[in-house]
This record gives C-alpha cells, structure tokens and sequence, in this order.
C-alpha cells in the first residue's frame, strides 16, 4: 500500500467525502494496485469508479475482482492522446505466460503502447531477467480511446490516477488540455520521461494550483 497516496486521499477527502475517480491502466485489478488494499478495507467512501484495461485477459481478470465492488465499472479500451477513437497496437506479457513458464511475476504489469521505456524493452530489468520474458512479449491491436473523451465523459471525476507504462504524461496533458478539469488528487508515473518534459508537466499541474510530492516513480498531485 501506497503510505503516501493514503495520506494524501485523507487529506483531500475528510469525513469520508466521495471519491468519483478514473483509473487508466487497470490491470487485473489487484497486482501493484494502489486502491484495491481501500476498496477491501473499506477505508474511503467510492461513489463510482471507472477502470480502462485494454488486454483482454486481463480485463476479464479486472472484472473478476472488481465483481464484489458494485461501484466500480470496467472498460475493455486503451486510453491514449489521439483526437477520435480507433486502434493501435499493445504489446504486453500474457498471464497464461507468466504462469506456465514461471516468468517474473513483475511482467504481469508492464502492457504499453511502447517498447522503449519500460521492461517490454528491458529497461529496469537485468539481462537476465529480461532473457526470460523477451520472447514471451505478445503483440494485439487494441480499441483506444481519446483521454479528452473519457474526461468529457466523467467530468466529475475527482480523482485521476494512471499507469501507462512510460506513457503517462501524453494521457495527463491530454486529460488537462481543456482546461475545465481539476481533480482534487491526480497520480501518474513518471517514468522514462525526459527531463524536460517532465518538468514542463509538472510546472503546468503547479500552475493549475497542485502541491505535488513525488513516491517511487509516481507523482502525487494534491489540489491546494
């Protein structure tokens, strides 16, 4: 569990005022999630949740775990920084895979539009470790849809949280590219950003008035 992010939710929601928040990159529901120890425990009110996870092995894994939370809905889509819908390629590392040939448990969650900035491309794995899953990585097309869309659509969201794999910045600009959404709490990674991107990412959410901390390779973005 996330202490930081705990802390921060107690914050931003006293006397367990509701959360209405949007996750982007759901995997399975439970591996590496931040909100799943919450929802079991009960720790804060969630009046509706909205969960996107393209894969869909993992989708039906995500809707398996998410059956026991009736606030929750899942979407079996890839949010991405496009203008309309469409599709795009999504590589990733099967579940089946991970169990069958004993593959670091680690992979389960590194899906992504891109190769080249996270552990499908071995970054922040050893060679040995990533010998084991270079030739497990899969390849599918998958359904996108436009961040400012899913934004128009949950307008009162007012928590955000994304896990792209490297590609978390493209989807908070678009998500804030309008100009009309202020969540109380945003949390991304980032991750294999350059640092001048990163920065200028982080100079407009300070702008748009967000104290911002950073955990691990997370940033937590905590409306003033």
């Amino acid at each position: 569990m996330n202490s930081v992010l705990s802390d921060v939710l107690k914050r931003a929601f006293p006397n367990r005022e509701p959360i209405r928040y949007i996750q982007i990159g759901g995997n399975d529901g439970i591996h590496a999630d931040p909100l799943y120890p919450h929802h079991v425990a009960r720790t804060f009110e969630f009046e509706w949740g909205q969960i996107f996870e393209p894969i869909p092995e993992y989708f039906d894994l995500l809707m398996a775990n998410m059956r026991q939370f009736p606030y929750v809905k899942c979407h079996n889509l890839a949010v991405d920084d496009a203008t309309a819908p469409g599709q795009r390629e999504f590589s990733y590392v099967s579940h089946a895979d991970i169990e069958k040939f004993g593959l670091p448990g680690s992979s389960k969650g590194i899906g992504s539009f891109s190769r080249d900035r996270n552990a499908l491309g071995g970054i922040g794995y050893d060679e040995g470790k990533f010998s084991k899953i270079e030739s497990h990585i899969r390849t599918i097309q998958v359904q996108t849809v436009p961040a400012k869309d899913v934004i128009r659509q949950y307008s009162d969201a007012n928590f955000l949280l994304t896990d792209c794999e490297g590609y978390d910045v493209e989807i908070i600009r678009s998500a804030f590219s309008s100009g009309n959404f202020k969540p109380r709490v945003v949390q991304y990674e980032d991750y294999q950003i350059s640092k001048d991107i990163s920065q200028s990412t982080l100079g407009e959410l300070q702008a748009l008035g967000y104290k911002v901390v950073r955990s691990g390779n997370d940033v937590i973005c905590e409306l003033a």
